[in-house]
């Protein structure tokens, strides 16, 4: 799957992509640092077949970049966003004020914060009416991932199979790991 560490350049709204060239979901960090505990997010996307674009922008130390980025989302037609943060957790509330779109957050853990990324989390999910961020646990870039593609399955079709299959999977493995104790 095509990802970048920079902004993609606007695309005309006029031009139509299909899903195999149009990035969907944008996955943010403030830092490379916190991009790496969340590079799980990455994986899943590319697993669904879902392109996707990687930045960093940081809500207190590059505010006007932060302004930039979500002002440009919609033009560059991304559909989704993920992002993360320690402590405040300010990055996807200040993504989510400045955008329509659905923003993903992932509260993080972290060696500088002795709450285990409990600050991150309520800081996420305390977010003032008007601004909702949809906030997922505590170092889940995974079920991140998975709610980036259940909101985008309500447009695109293949992925509501794909989201089946995986479901399906998991009862699989239920009933797979049932029948190894019954033999045990």
């Amino acid at each position: 799957m095509k990802s970048s560490s920079t902004l993609i350049k606007k695309r005309p709204k006029s031009e139509k992509k299909s899903i195999a060239d149009q990035e969907l979901v944008s996955v943010v960090a403030p830092s490379i640092e916190l991009f790496n505990k969340i590079h799980e997010a990455c994986s899943v996307l590319e697993n669904f077949g879902i392109p996707y674009e990687t930045t960093i922008v940081a809500a207190h130390r590059s505010p006007n970049k932060v302004i930039r980025y979500a002002g440009s989302l919609e033009d560059r037609g991304i559909e989704v966003v993920i992002a993360c943060g320690i402590g405040s957790a300010h990055l996807p509330g200040m993504i989510a004020s400045l955008t329509n779109l659905p923003v993903i957050g992932i509260p993080l853990a972290h060696v500088s914060s002795p709450l285990g990324g409990t600050d991150s989390l309520l800081s996420m999910i305390q977010m003032p009416q008007g601004v909702p961020v949809a906030t997922v646990g505590i170092d889940s870039a995974f079920n991140a991932a998975l709610l980036a593609c259940q909101i985008l399955s309500l447009k695109h079709q293949f992925l509501r199979e794909k989201l089946q299959s995986h479901k399906q999977k998991m009862a699989e493995k239920v009933d797979s790991d049932e029948s190894y104790l019954r033999v045990s």
